[in-house]
């Protein structure tokens, strides 16, 4: 299972390249008979784990993503079945390592900070309409280069749980906090703590500010862009594709395949998405 899951994330890092063919980027939830309420939920894909992605809490809603270790997947692949499962018993025996170092640090409630960030935009969770939206809000960790952490917060938005008909979105933020692993793994002190829970309270408004403008169709996209970013693609520097939506001076947020990102300005490295060059009819430009 672990070994089919580390495949599929390769396919979709592969899909999110900015030489591939045309991709399907998220779209908004489908508009369903007016339906306007939302509901805390907890998503059964947040109890989907792989060799790059654990938990850090007993409740599965704060998980830990990281790929280093072996010669990674990418090399994996070109050695075939055996050296993708080679590399991905190295990855995901780092992934344990680091999860025994740092579960049980990180004592927020995602679902605590969610909720205040709905109720401070007016909102309302309901516990009676079974056609509400279900949103299962979570903390997410990444490893990137020199053992550093970043911190974000996302969300999973669907439809139909379980159902055939069922939507899923995903709408993830960065916060502006880089942290070592080992300083975590050290235990948070109350300067750091404090830091933590100013940054993900902020990006859980931010986060259901991002969700409530879509769902209202008030997200203008501006631009088709190609971008690099080490929270959503740690250790490798692809170059993805994505369309570059309306944000902040200080913010990037992005429409791209499996989510809707919102990154610091200065975390991001993007540029327009140059337009395919139009073949010239030669039977047209002889004289």
């Amino acid at each position: 299972m672990k070994l089919k899951t580390n495949l599929l994330m390769v396919t979709l890092i592969g899909s999110l390249l900015g030489g591939c063919a045309t991709v399907q980027y998220q779209m908004p939830p489908p508009v369903e008979s007016n339906v306007t309420s939302i509901k805390l939920a907890h998503s059964e894909l947040l109890s989907q784990t792989a060799g790059t992605l654990m938990h850090l809490n007993d409740a599965q809603d704060i998980l830990y993503q990281q790929n280093f270790g072996g010669g990674g997947m990418t090399v994996g692949l070109l050695f075939g079945p055996l050296g993708v499962a080679a590399n991905a018993a190295a990855i995901s025996s780092a992934t344990e390592e680091d999860v025994k170092l740092l579960k049980g640090k990180l004592d927020f409630d995602p679902k605590t900070l969610f909720t205040q960030a709905v109720q401070g935009q007016g909102q309302t969770l309901t516990d009676t309409d079974p056609q509400a939206l279900s949103l299962s809000p979570y903390i997410y960790v990444t490893k990137t280069d020199e053992e550093q952490l970043l911190i974000g917060t996302a969300l999973i938005v669907e439809t139909h749980p379980g159902q055939k008909s069922n939507w899923v979105g995903k709408y993830m933020y960065q916060t502006g906090l880089k942290m070592a692993k080992a300083d975590m793994a050290d235990g948070i002190s109350e300067a750091e703590h404090a830091s933590l829970q100013q940054a993900l309270t902020q990006g859980f408004d931010e986060l259901v500010q991002l969700f409530l403008a879509e769902r209202q169709g008030g997200i203008k996209t501006e631009q088709a862009i190609t971008f690099i970013s080490d929270f959503v693609s740690p250790r490798f520097k692809f170059e993805m594709v994505g369309d570059q939506l309306a944000a902040d001076a200080d913010r990037v947020n992005i429409r791209t395949v499996g989510a809707i990102y919102s990154l610091p300005k200065d975390a991001v490295e993007l540029k327009a998405k140059a337009e395919p060059k139009k073949k010239v009819d030669s039977k047209k430009t002889k004289a």
